[in-house]
């Protein structure tokens, strides 16, 4: 009677669980969506970009937009599967890194698209935005939780 229950019990909180994380992966999204002007916008004032590099950091950002979403199935793919391997009750390691390497190019691309996208950036700064932003503790520096 005791592993009925507590199989049952098991099975519930899975299944609350996987059905509450798109709910939660949707709202994450609509937040950094919203997120992500305040975020420019703070920036900006930080480095005191001029109207022509706001247009073209905007510009900047919208490309590397589209060349993540040309991803993002992929990715999605990914997670889907890397969630029904870590659910097994007996985890392979095996049949996880076979995964992670097929899907190694689509996170190289990711990381690709994230490098050139702050070069692009750095790019259009001057020499004095450059030093601002390198002297900035978010930017240069180490963060102090993670130097201990």
């Amino acid at each position: 009677m005791k592993k009925k229950l507590s199989a049952l019990l098991i099975s519930s909180v899975l299944a609350i669980s996987l059905t509450s994380a798109p709910a939660f992966a949707l709202t994450h999204a609509q937040k950094d969506e919203h997120f992500m002007p305040h975020k420019f916008k703070k920036m900006a004032q930080y480095l005191d970009l001029n109207d022509t590099q706001r247009d073209q950091t905007k510009i900047i950002h919208q490309e590397a937009k589209e060349s993540r979403l040309a991803l993002k199935e992929s990715l999605k793919s990914f997670h889907q599967q890397s969630k029904i391997l870590t659910m097994e009750e007996r985890f392979n390691e095996q049949a996880y890194s076979d995964l992670q390497a097929q899907y190694q190019q689509t996170f190289t691309q990711m990381a690709l698209i994230k490098a050139k996208t702050k070069n692009q950036f750095i790019n259009i700064l001057t020499e004095e935005q450059r030093e601002k932003m390198k002297s900035h503790k978010r930017f240069g520096k180490k963060r102090s939780h993670l130097s201990k």
